[in-house]
């Protein structure tokens, strides 16, 4: 029993020294493969953790196990233990993260799950749990994840053509830059087939081995190509494509090839456009050839017509007056300028010179007396046809026009109206019909054509300077009716800007209700009802001037006599403008056609160029507002205004008791 005894306790020491080098060999493979171990007793359901450091063993309920764990993981876990202890399945691996620590700091564990012992039955009743630590593995997998997806997106969203191909030269990946380019409609048709990098014409002389950075731009007639050698029929593009492109050869450590990345972008339009430059230039080339024979061709017919060139220039109040486009011109102040004037013109002539040193937009026309005389003894009138020029900030900067001796015009007018004077009553509407439509354009185009026809006749080389003049003064009457035709086409294609700012209406009001009537010559009487001393508003002051300024001018045509008034209110956020006549009124039918374009009366008249009502109408609906006329033939006539505006303050006149 002695010798019985030993001979168990040496063997059983031998037996413990062997596990215990075993189980420190195990935990060296453990700890070096970051790998621990754990149980799991179906019968007492206690999990038992062994550290690979030193062996020891940690005992866990289901519900301390599972805090290591994280939640959806753990019943992941649990659902595979209760399969291997059914015996549905053998062992499983799977991935699970653990719980954060203190730090936040979540690891990824890949665990193994097999059985370590059976009962009698061969019922699994403990299961071994093998984990090893990926999180590094799980970072580097996703950060090679996060790195594809950058380039998978950057790639594909280049604005540039992006074509990879492989080692071997064969198309591996193409972005929707590349195919829209050439009309590539299904790029997977290329990959699949294998197109070749040299398949392409502009590559085919180039050794992928021997590559290097390479830039290149070629030119290709991609419809040529396809007919004589076609190797790509997944190309739809046809003509001629301008193109540069950048190969950038992807090389390993070793200087191994791993692949070829073509940058290219079509630059097509690009040439196109320089080639149009060109050619525009060389068009710029002779038009200038063509705008120094027009200047040429200007100088002639002013010398032949006795017209000059003028500008205005409000700053320095000088008048500029040019005989010769290639010179300078002789520049007149201000006021040596108005004593030239007669003095039954001098209210004429400052309001003119008023008008563009406060910069007034609008063509400004005026013919004057003077106090210079011609061979004939007779004071010259000169006439004045003025616009403003503007600079890029829209504001006027001077003003630029003809200057036109008007004597034989002003002495036919005055002619003229001592004749027409003498005319019976009866014939008087006739002589203002041709007065105004003559004037207004049948005696400028039959002048024209008279003066014209001279040309042809027997005639003196002295006469040739007054036919040009006469023509070219004829001519210009055409102007307002053209004016008015290009401002109302202007309107009809909406290119007509509107400008608001706030500005003080109460001002502004009186001055174009007198420059609308001021020049019609009309005998009514004018009244302007103002009761505000101030209202400030925001709006187009530019155009909604313009419109109260024809407003005026025709129903000022229209009232022979009796009296034109003029006023406004402001009442629930509208800006209200009444313009009324006891003169000059209209029918029923005649007014409700009064806003269509060169309308006539039932005495076949039309007032003004026939274009003033459509003009006026246009402006108001464009800047938002409506515009109304109520009219009786015995009664007159009142047009009503309603623009929509913001009022910003306003000061109304204290009525006298």
């Amino acid at each position: 029993m002695v010798v019985y005894n030993r001979l168990i306790y040496y063997r059983e020491k031998k037996t413990a020294r062997k596990v215990q080098r075993m189980n420190a060999q195990l935990s060296l493979i453990m700890g070096a493969n970051k790998i621990n171990a754990w149980t799991y007793n179906t019968r007492k359901d206690i999990y038992k953790f062994i550290s690979s450091q030193n062996q020891t063993e940690t005992l866990y309920t289901p519900l301390a196990f599972s805090q290591l764990y994280d939640r959806d993981d753990f019943i992941k876990m649990q659902n595979t233990l209760a399969a291997i202890q059914n015996r549905e399945i053998l062992t499983d691996t799977f991935t699970v993260k653990s719980a954060p620590d203190k730090d936040g700091t979540i690891k990824y564990y890949e665990i193994s799950l097999s059985v370590l012992n059976r009962n009698r039955q061969d019922l699994p009743y403990e299961i071994l749990g093998t984990q090893r630590d990926i999180t590094k593995e799980q970072h580097q997998s996703e950060e090679t994840r996060q790195l594809m997806l950058r380039y998978h997106t950057v790639f594909n969203s280049s604005l540039v053509d992006m074509v990879y191909y492989n080692a071997d030269g064969y198309i591996a990946d193409v972005n929707d830059k590349a195919c829209e380019t050439f009309g590539v409609k299904d790029p997977q048709l290329m990959i699949k087939r294998k197109m070749k990098m040299t398949d392409v014409p502009s590559y085919r002389d180039i050794d992928i081995n021997k590559l290097e950075h390479t830039q290149l731009s070629s030119i290709t007639d991609i419809s040529k190509t396809k007919a004589d050698d076609e190797r790509v029929p997944e190309i739809t593009r046809h003509g001629k494509i301008y193109y540069e492109a950048m190969l950038g050869p992807i090389r390993n450590e070793n200087n191994q090839l791993q692949g070829v990345i073509a940058a290219g972008r079509d630059i097509t339009e690009m040439v196109e456009s320089t080639h149009k430059q060109k050619e525009a230039g060389r068009l710029i080339a002779k038009r200038n050839k063509a705008i120094q024979r027009y200047i040429r061709d200007i100088n002639y017919s002013l010398k032949i017509s006795e017209t000059r060139l003028v500008n205005y220039y409000p700053e320095t109040h000088e008048l500029e007056i040019l005989s010769d486009l290639s010179e300078p011109g002789k520049r007149i102040p201000q006021l040596h300028a108005v004593n030239l004037v007669s003095t039954d013109y001098y209210a004429k002539a400052s309001d003119m010179i008023l008008r563009m040193d406060k910069r007034r937009r609008g063509t400004i026309s005026e013919t004057l007396r003077t106090k210079l005389t011609d061979h004939q003894g007779r004071d010259i009138y000169l006439n004045f046809n003025l616009m403003p020029i503007t600079n890029h900030a829209n504001e006027v900067t001077h003003y630029f026009g003809i200057l036109r001796n008007d004597t034989e015009m002003a002495y036919t007018e005055i002619k003229l109206k001592e004749e027409t004077a003498k005319a019976q009553e009866e014939e008087q509407l006739k002589n203002t019909f041709l007065l105004n439509m003559s004037y207004e354009l049948r005696v400028p185009l039959h002048a024209v054509i008279g003066f014209a026809e001279l040309f042809k006749t027997e005639h003196s080389l002295e006469d040739e300077p007054i036919f040009a003049s006469e023509i070219k003064k004829n001519t210009d009457v055409l102007l307002n009716l053209i004016n008015d035709i290009l401002f109302i086409s202007r309107l009809d294609a909406h290119m007509i800007e509107y400008n608001y700012e706030v500005c003080d209406f109460a001002i502004l009001f009186n001055g174009w209700c007198n420059h609308g009537w001021g020049e019609t010559g009309s005998k009514a009487k004018k009244i302007i009802n103002n009761t505000y001393n101030s209202l400030w508003v925001k709006i187009d002051k530019h155009n909604l001037g313009i419109a109260i300024e024809k407003l005026c001018a025709y129903v000022s045509l229209c009232a022979v006599e009796g009296f034109i008034k003029a006023k406004y209110e402001y009442l629930h956020d509208e800006l209200m403008i009444i313009v009324d006549s006891t003169d000059g009124g209209m029918e029923l039918e005649d007014a409700t056609k009064a806003f269509d374009r060169f309308v006539e009366d039932d005495k076949h008249r039309r007032i003004g160029t026939g274009l003033d009502l459509p003009i006026i109408k246009e402006l108001v609906e464009q800047m938002g507002g409506t515009i109304d006329v109520l009219s009786d033939p015995d009664k007159g006539s009142s047009f009503f205004i309603a623009l929509p505006c913001q009022m910003i303050n306003f000061e109304r006149k204290i009525e006298e008791i």
